[in-house]
């Protein structure tokens, strides 16, 4: 039995069921029973890696193999005690890299031409106002600062080229064969960039790493672009530094807490937000559940793994 951890998963239902009889943990009234019950076949969990898949469902299946993630991220599984039940975890790598790019540069472009808010004065027939606005920078020529340089940061940055961005970066490994100018810190990179697009994991060493003080020094003319994780940011900080105007706005598309308070950005002009979706195109959704049905196969084929995290 396959047990589907996440609503969004419910699509691919049909083609689960041809690999075992699946169940629906969110219409489980007592997990523990069902555990004990038609549960103890479970041999696999079938999740989205970024969402909270809890460690205490672990124990209940004594027939659990694996954790098979759909997407990239598994910081929604706790990897410790996965490794130390035994239980594989997988995700599926590769899959959404130009489509997270994507939306950050919309999302970067959105925030510096303001385009949000302009919109917004159109429709009311407030034509007159939104010319009264300070008109923003051009991108050609300002410094764009990216924090995590694998797959997506690279082609953020490619696709930033374009525009005329100057880039820069920082991250935990030298890589000498990239061209663009590597920063030792985080404070640094801030310092010396008019944008900040965040593409880095979520770790212990990333977790909030965007503090109060990396906001200041972005500085009243700087903008923070976030598609990694919304743990990276200290979003309390975040939210004052928009309020007082610390930095001149923000796009973003993940949160702290999902889904994100409508009420605290009710007020906020100066940001732009959409719902987790930068990854998430019919592409990238289709390889995503093609990947895990993959695994899911040879969880009961008695195949190796692929994308085995833990």
């Amino acid at each position: 039995m396959i047990l589907i951890i996440h609503p969004e998963l419910v699509l691919a239902q049909p083609l689960l069921e041809n690999i075992a009889p699946c169940a629906r943990l969110w219409e489980i009234e007592d997990v523990a029973a069902f555990a004990a019950g038609p549960g103890a076949e479970v041999r696999a969990f079938a999740c989205i890696g970024g969402k909270k898949t809890e460690a205490a469902l672990f124990p209940l299946f004594p027939k659990l193999e694996a954790v098979i993630a759909a997407g990239v991220g598994v910081d929604g599984v706790d990897l410790v005690a996965a490794k130390a039940a035994g239980i594989s975890v997988c995700n599926s790598p590769g899959i959404n890299t130009d489509d997270v790019a994507d939306l950050a540069l919309g999302l970067l472009i959105a925030g510096e031409r303001n385009i949000i808010e302009l919109d917004g004065l159109v429709r009311r027939g407030e034509w007159a106002d939104a010319l009264t606005h300070a008109p923003r920078y051009r991108l050609r020529g300002r410094t764009l600062g990216i924090l995590g340089m694998g797959a997506i940061g690279q082609a953020i940055a490619v696709r930033a080229e374009a525009f005329g961005l100057k880039i820069i970066w920082a991250g935990p490994n030298p890589k000498p064969e990239l061209a663009w100018p590597r920063i030792d810190t985080v404070l640094e990179l801030a310092q010396k960039s008019d944008i900040l697009a965040l593409a880095c994991p979520l770790t212990d060493a990333t977790r909030k790493v965007i503090s109060a003080e990396v906001l200041d020094a972005l500085g009243t003319e700087g903008v923070l672009i976030n598609v990694a994780r919304g743990g990276v940011v200290d979003e309390a900080a975040l939210l004052t530094a928009l309020r007082e105007k610390k930095i001149l706005g923000a796009s973003l598309d993940v949160f702290e807490h999902e889904p994100t308070d409508p009420r605290l950005w009710a007020d906020l002009t100066n940001v732009v937000l959409t719902p987790h979706v930068a990854g998430r195109t019919r592409e990238s959704v289709q390889e995503a559940v093609r990947a895990a049905i993959g695994n899911l196969i040879r969880v009961y084929q008695g195949q190796p793994l692929e994308n085995r995290v833990v």
